[in-house]
């Protein structure tokens, strides 16, 4: 039987995300935006409820697509209808606003209300791979991938992805998991915490966190800080959660390893599956 390690801060944020019933009748709306990356060196992205992934393009410009999606709320089964939200989802457009070197992107309504409680937001951004990424979302999950410009997020509750080749990354989380990976990172500063959770770090194939454990609850938080030659820093933390953070290569497979993958079920599952094949050889072998 498969083991869960229970952080509180990842059902807490589950608890977040299911606390409004929402139902999503409206035909969504989708606009895209094509822009020249010449003389920009930083992106800013401000989102608000959804889905991002920001990863990066085959030339040298930024292409964004923002599919809106209106969520109708209903009380005791009956639909409130917003009539004025619907006008302004049908009427948005990808918000640019340039300042020197630095394109900050959000979606823009006529109205000017970001829609924070009844317009679900679902970001595609490519961007040059030199380019750094600031990221705000309020709620939901966040996706960074390929960047080597050096990478900023904060989330208030869900999940942050982040996996680069190289550059600085400074990741901030409230409720939810934290999860990044640095290919050929060369790190100088190294901090990863939790205030209630777990936090948990392999650099260079080496394990450092809490002693590893077969599930149980993680209530209590832990921080882990370490100091290399390199020049990128890296800084995690979480407030309730889990955060990890992997640095070049994996190391040797242990309990908490699953947790530095990509797809921590997927691995898991496959390990299961192996310890079921040779308990299965074994049994044979004793009949």
């Amino acid at each position: 039987m498969k083991k869960r390690i229970l952080i509180p801060g990842l059902c807490l944020a589950g608890l977040l995300a299911g606390c409004s019933v929402r139902d999503s009748s409206h035909v969504p709306t989708t606009v895209k935006a094509d822009i020249p990356a010449a003389g920009i060196q930083h992106l800013v992205f401000e989102s608000t409820a959804g889905e991002a992934r920001i990863g990066v393009s085959p030339d040298d410009a930024i292409h964004v697509k923002l599919t809106l999606q209106q969520e109708e709320t209903r009380l005791f089964g009956i639909s409130l209808p917003r009539d004025a939200t619907q006008h302004d989802v049908e009427s948005a457009s990808v918000g640019q606003d340039r300042k020197g070197d630095t394109l900050t992107l959000s979606a823009s309504f006529p109205s000017h209300d970001d829609h924070y409680k009844d317009v679900k937001q679902e970001w595609t951004v490519q961007l040059p791979a030199r380019l750094s990424v600031d990221a705000t979302m309020n709620e939901g999950f966040m996706a960074i991938n390929g960047v080597s410009g050096g990478v900023k997020t904060e989330l208030k509750a869900g999940e942050t992805v982040i996996h680069v080749p190289t550059g600085p990354v400074s990741a901030h989380m409230g409720a939810g998991r934290l999860h990044v990976i640095s290919d050929a990172g060369q790190p100088r500063e190294i901090s990863v915490r939790s205030t209630f959770g777990l936090a948990i770090l392999e650099l260079q194939g080496t394990y450092y966190g809490p002693p590893e454990q077969r599930g149980g609850l993680h209530l209590f938080g832990n921080s882990v800080h370490q100091q290399s030659a390199g020049k990128d820093d890296f800084d995690l933390k979480t407030t309730a959660g889990l955060a990890d953070l992997r640095i070049g290569p994996q190391g040797d497979e242990k309990e908490y390893r699953d947790l530095f993958v990509d797809d921590p079920d997927d691995k898991s599952d496959k390990k299961d599956e192996k310890q079921d094949a040779k308990k299965s050889d074994k049994d044979d072998g004793d009949d």
